[in-house]
């Protein structure tokens, strides 16, 4: 079972399996209660995260890493091209994909600083991570094109958490509103294609079904 959180500017989302849970990104800073009251709900504490996945190391995806790392102490997995801005706590804001997103991308790296408390991540992935030591079936896959070292889950085949792979914040379109290589994330999108998901879990907007994905990449095909 999927849970979607609600963590400030963005969606986390806890994964139940026999063995615990999983939780992917954490949302920004002074989330960790929101995550707490989820797992309370489930009659489940912040103790059973066995597992914390980032799907890249932004502010708003981490900024209560390290509360929920410490609280709960989950091992941390991130993709190697992460770890080091992970550590150092501070990223660059992406570039913007549409005219208004380029502009604030610009004015965010001039005004403001993607800051947040640094961690260290205790498992570092290139390629593929399998979950099975986890207790589930699922596996963590690269897809880069949002930032370089962008990470996705795989849940049973059908599902994937997707963080800013996809943001579904407007009616027609589930492109990215930032992308570091847009390029690059068309041949992730291509490759997406081929897992035939039939669920996706953004990190911003609402969970979305397969044919807007394609009616989507269709459009960025042409």
């Amino acid at each position: 079972m999927i849970t979607k959180v609600k963590t400030g500017q963005t969606n986390s989302y806890l994964v139940h399996t026999p063995d615990g849970y999983i939780l992917v990104d954490t949302g920004t800073a002074n989330q960790t209660r929101k995550v707490e009251r989820a797992l309370n709900n489930a009659g489940a504490g912040i103790e059973e995260i066995k597992l914390v996945i980032v799907t890249h190391a932004h502010y708003d995806h981490v900024g209560s890493l390290q509360e929920i790392k410490i609280k709960s102490g989950a091992s941390v997995l991130v993709h190697e091209k992460e770890k080091g801005l992970l550590q150092a706590g501070k990223t660059d804001f992406p570039a913007g994909t549409f005219f208004m997103t380029k502009l604030l991308a610009s004015a965010g790296n001039s005004f403001m600083q993607g800051k947040f408390n640094p961690v260290d991540a205790d498992i570092t992935i290139t390629d593929k991570y399998s979950l099975q030591d986890f207790g589930i079936d699922g596996e963590v896959i690269h897809t880069p094109g949002h930032t370089e070292g962008s990470i996705s889950v795989l849940i049973e085949g059908e599902h994937l958490i997707c963080g800013d792979t996809f943001f579904n914040v407007l009616p027609n379109s589930v492109y990215p509103l930032f992308a570091n290589d847009q390029a690059q994330l068309l041949e992730t999108w291509k490759k997406i294609e081929q897992l035939n998901c039939k669920t996706f879990y953004p990190g911003h907007g609402t969970i979305f079904n397969r044919q807007k994905f394609l009616k989507t990449l269709k459009r960025k095909k042409d």
